[in-house]
């Protein structure tokens, strides 16, 4: 299976690193300061944990994200690297473009209620849509 597009192009070495199914999602976790991996795995319920695990070494092996043990001594933690926070713009504009363009494409399985109130848990400054 083909890693990537093998083009010197921008947009599709920007797409290597966005472009993978459920990235976009975590990085939405990330940037709402949820750090620990059981905190971004509730924010993506329905990513499996082994998917959550190779998503986030690629992540870090992309340089996106650093993981930091604890202060507490405890597991791990997941920090934005510069490289990670200069795509916070582009993910909250795809959260624009979902809330302007894709309002009508909402099923009713894309309604859970335990997402909402986790939602609203991290909407302090998160910036989030």
């Amino acid at each position: 299976m083909q890693d990537g597009y093998d083009q010197f192009c921008p947009i599709a070495k920007t797409a290597e690193v966005l472009a993978t199914r459920w990235t976009p999602l975590i990085l939405r976790e990330l940037m709402a300061d949820n750090r620990t991996f059981n905190d971004v795995h509730r924010g993506v319920p329905l990513i499996s944990r082994a998917v959550l695990v190779t998503r986030l070494r690629e992540l870090e092996d992309q340089g996106i994200i650093e993981r930091r043990a604890r202060s507490n001594g405890t597991g791990h933690e997941y920090w934005l690297t510069p490289a990670g926070e200069a795509l916070r713009p582009i993910v909250s504009e795809m959260g624009h473009w979902g809330l302007v363009h894709a309002r009508d494409a909402i099923k009713p399985t894309d309604l859970d209620p335990f997402f909402l109130v986790w939602g609203f848990r991290n909407e302090g400054g998160s910036g989030r849509h």
